[in-house]
């Protein structure tokens, strides 16, 4: 798998990416556990044009896992799963084709967005599937972290932490796409830099 992703890389270097000219694709997943092994069972994103920085989709799927036996009962537990609220769900093959769909040339971006990032590299990789999304990635911890560091009203930089401090109202916890939400709602506030602009999303 690691081979893999490596292999996204252009092969030749390329002076200029792209990465200020392509969509991005806020996004979020919902594990069945914490280990590399465990299943991607829901996903969250949303794309946003960086011409006016205003959300073009938003999409939502729970993914059918395949083995509950290996699952976390404490993740699963965190996130609502039920067999009844997942009856319709995708399988994975389903749900990473739709998502390779909306996230064609874009950018992911995610808070802590290296995990999400890993566990689509493997589903893509276990399906045999390419990416249809760019290699590189935008992590909106990081920039909390070179933000705010020196900040006295931020103490920790959990998604919780930070959202207080920038005045954040969250949806529902774990629910991937309201998780998209808040960290393009972050994202913004970095990016805006106080300046008083204002998006009005219409999606």
């Amino acid at each position: 798998m690691i081979k893999h992703i490596l292999n996204r890389r252009p092969k030749k270097f390329v002076a200029d990416t792209g990465i200020k000219k392509r969509p991005l694709v806020f996004v979020d997943l919902e594990f069945s556990g914490l280990d590399l092994g465990h299943e991607v069972i829901e996903i969250g994103c949303l794309v946003v044009d960086q011409k006016t920085w205003k959300i073009k989709k938003e999409w939502l799927a729970k993914v059918k896992p395949e083995d509950l036996d290996e699952a976390d009962p404490n993740s699963l537990n965190m996130i609502g799963f039920s067999k009844d609220k997942w009856r319709d769900a995708l399988s994975l093959r389903d749900a990473m084709t739709n998502f390779n769909k909306i996230a064609k040339d874009g950018v992911l971006v995610g808070y802590n967005v290296a995990w999400d990032f890993m566990f689509l590299e493997k589903s893509f990789f276990e399906l045999g599937i390419k990416p249809a999304f760019h290699w590189q990635i935008i992590d909106v911890l990081s920039m909390m972290f070179y933000k705010f560091y020196n900040k006295p009203g931020v103490k920790g930089f959990r998604m919780k932490e930070v959202e207080s401090f920038l005045n954040i109202k969250h949806g529902t916890w774990h629910n991937p796409l309201d998780d998209a939400r808040a960290t393009y709602q972050m994202f913004i506030k970095i990016i805006k830099n106080g300046r008083g602009f204002q998006i009005h999303n219409s999606y």
